[in-house]
């Protein structure tokens, strides 16, 4: 696989595209099902993974409605403690992105670490959210949809067909991240993008300590 993200953006390191299924909407207290990422490298070479996780909870029948895991789909899955390993080497060193990121995956994501006694501190990381640079074009209107599935239409063409399965919403997340920065230039600095997250200034990761924690 391959993304043309870096020939649009410059990379510094790697840069994790992902997406959460959970049990609910409220982090720390809800919990994860489902992370699908890919990883994607300066050289533009991509490292795609998914993993259903087992909550530990009974999944409440409309998060099922929403994206179709149900309680039998991981009872034998392992849990996030049992996975924490694996996905804290998947962001460590690496930026992040998705669709809604910033204002949902990113703070469930650091609870889960917490709960396992981990600190993962985002605030030194670029941040990726193809949700902000949609918003900042799409119709602002009680008729226009204005999440991912419209984002695909309107950039990629398409009917986004997985929609809420981890791994489909990466996918088109990807796609539609690429398709917008070669449509609006005026985004392809991590200045702009900062600023339109209404984030200070990101530290260069180059010449200042990472501080998203110890690698186990």
């Amino acid at each position: 696989m391959h993304s043309t993200l870096p020939t649009l953006i410059p990379f510094e390191r790697p840069l994790v595209i992902f997406d959460l299924e959970t049990t609910g909407l409220i982090p720390g207290e809800d919990r994860t099902v489902e992370i699908a990422y890919q990883k994607i490298a300066p050289s533009g070479e991509v490292l795609a993974g998914v993993r259903r996780i087992n909550p530990g909870r009974s999944i409440p029948k409309d998060a099922t409605a929403v994206h179709g895991i149900t309680n039998e789909d991981v009872a034998t899955a392992p849990t996030f403690a049992q996975l924490c390993y694996e996905l804290w080497s998947i962001f460590e060193g690496a930026d992040v992105g998705g669709f809604n990121v910033y204002g949902y995956d990113l703070p469930f994501l650091r609870a889960e670490f917490a709960l396992v006694g981990k600190s993962f501190d985002y605030s030194n990381r670029k941040i990726l959210d193809a949700k902000f640079i949609f918003h900042k074009f799409a119709p602002r209107d009680i008729v226009s949809q204005r999440n991912l599935g419209a984002a695909c239409k309107e950039y990629c063409g398409e009917i986004h067909t997985s929609a809420h399965t981890a791994e489909g919403d990466v996918a088109v997340t990807v796609r539609v991240l690429e398709k917008q920065l070669e449509r609006h230039p005026e985004f392809r600095s991590w200045e702009a993008i900062s600023e339109l997250l209404g984030r200070k200034k990101v530290e260069d990761v180059s010449t200042s300590p990472h501080r998203s924690g110890t690698l186990f």
